[in-house]
């Protein structure tokens, strides 16, 4: 996230308000990278023999593409007056996440931003939704936008891990922290850290004592190149998925950074991960990054179908 240079976004052309385009501008603006606006859609009738011949149904899909490609050209040409370089790409892919992952893969953008909407439970479970897939594949920094406006400076927190360094690099909480720190620079915002040092009863009877001071100065040493003020470090003892919506709310966050980490196969199939569990938990904003050396794993770990 650190020196952005390229911001790639994903338009929904069904939408008239592209929740995910003004935020991107915003972060454009203040950094001066580039922009680059993706349509990357599917619809069934304009497959080959659903209504139409192959020969008709291609040249349908090819019209279809150029009107967003069109679209996208015209939303451009009110940003580059701004001073904003932009690009624009339509494709027509199915499933889009796909097509999306190997544009990142190809066009190597320092952030990622699309729009997340609510997403019933059943559809969590099974995958279905391009930001789920996303959020587990994207090997860059990806924003995901919900409909709540930034104010003038907007407030970031952190969630860290320190206590299980085995789970993931042990570095990851501070590329984490790096993140939320270049947000702030470049909205003129704030930035908190929020560990959550819960720890299940044992046998589900007994509670585990956890000394919180000393979680504190382990987090305030891990962290201690941010000059972060105490009163913004949030060392929780209850669990993640209470204690962190309950933080965001009592401090009016407006975006909430953490990090995603497969840790086995099962995550191909079973939504598991604290991001994952917490994204509609959450009406912030949510800047997922993963581990550095992830790009290359994308390919490998992306199943061939849902």
């Amino acid at each position: 996230m650190r020196d952005l240079q390229k911001i790639l976004v994903v338009i929904e052309p069904e939408h008239d308000t592209q929740l995910a385009l003004g935020k991107a501008l915003r972060l454009a603006r203040e950094s001066g990278a580039a922009l680059e606006l993706l349509i990357c859609d599917h619809n069934p009738y304009l497959e080959d023999g659903y209504y139409f011949e192959p020969l008709q149904a291609r040249q349908l899909r090819e019209e279809h593409v150029a009107a967003n490609r069109k679209l996208l050209e015209e939303m451009a040409s009110v940003i580059r007056p701004q001073g904003i370089t932009v690009t624009v790409d339509a494709m027509w892919g199915n499933p889009p996440y796909r097509y999306i992952i190997n544009k990142v893969l190809d066009s190597n953008p320092d952030l990622l931003v699309q729009s997340s909407r609510h997403h019933e439970k059943i559809s969590r479970l099974l995958l279905s939704h391009q930001d789920w897939q996303l959020l587990r594949y994207c090997p860059c920094p990806l924003l995901l936008v919900k409909d709540l406006p930034w104010p003038e400076k907007p407030v970031a927190v952190v969630a860290v891990d320190p206590n299980h360094v085995n789970d993931k690099p042990a570095d990851f909480d501070v590329q984490l922290t790096a993140a939320g720190s270049e947000l702030q620079k470049l909205t003129g915002g704030s930035m908190h850290v929020f560990h959550s040092c819960y720890q299940p009863p044992v046998s589900g009877m007994y509670p585990v004592a956890v000394d919180v001071a000393e979680v504190r100065e382990k987090t305030r040493e891990l962290l201690a190149d941010f000059s972060l003020n105490d009163s913004h470090l949030h060392i929780e003892q209850d669990e993640v998925k209470k204690s962190l919506p309950a933080l965001l709310d009592r401090i009016a966050a407006n975006i909430l950074i953490m990090g995603a980490v497969s840790r086995s196969a099962l995550d191909h199939f079973l939504v598991g991960s604290t991001a994952e569990r917490l994204l509609d938990r959450v009406a912030q904003d949510v800047l997922i990054l993963k581990p550095q050396g992830f790009k290359g794993k994308v390919k490998k770990a992306m199943p061939e179908s849902l």
